[in-house]
């Protein structure tokens, strides 16, 4: 199989994201057993560890939303129609193996964040997995032409709204 979309910056963030929540909630519980086990009461100690544990709960929670159906990679190859896509987990990702044909629903998003700040995704449906798959796009670099064999009317919008034009003599005829 043939690497066709590789996102090596997700795996990487979110799983230091996830070793900072996990050490921020174990300072909070820390500072939690100071205040209330060590004798007298601390409610400045207490106060501090709610608010790190309860934040590092909210931080999961937005890790575990944001990221969990994001793709690391997605490997085709054509000739046999196999397909193996892996979906973001902390630490080991879940991989997803299917025939080409059944990655359905091919299209180009776009996410909107603060300051107008955009992120370009292609979405795809895969068989067995319940919610839709993210491929974050990156702005430069090239697209894999089997990935554009895969999906020629996402790419064809990704193009389109990233202003990419594609280089003189690889035209598509319309």
């Amino acid at each position: 199989m043939t690497r066709v979309f590789e996102n090596r910056r997700l795996a990487r963030t979110s799983n230091i994201s996830v070793i900072v929540l996990v050490v921020v909630i174990l300072f909070g519980l820390w500072d939690l057993w100071n205040a209330f086990a060590l004798g007298s009461p601390d409610p400045t100690g207490a106060m501090f560890g709610v608010l790190f544990v309860g934040g590092g709960i909210v931080g999961g929670y937005t890790v575990w939303n944001e990221g969990r159906d994001q793709a690391q990679w997605l490997d085709a190859d054509p000739a046999s129609g196999k397909s193996a896509i892996a979906v973001w987990r902390p630490y080991r990702p879940l991989v997803l193996e299917q025939d080409l044909g059944q990655l359905t629903g091919w299209r180009h998003w776009i996410k909107v964040a603060k300051r107008n700040v955009r992120t370009h995704y292609l979405v795809v449906v895969a068989p067995g997995y319940p919610r839709p798959i993210y491929l974050e796009m990156p702005i430069a670099g090239d697209i894999p032409e089997t990935l554009r064999q895969i999906a020629p009317e996402a790419i064809e919008d990704f193009e389109t709204n990233t202003r990419r034009q594609r280089e003189a003599g690889t035209e598509r005829a319309t």
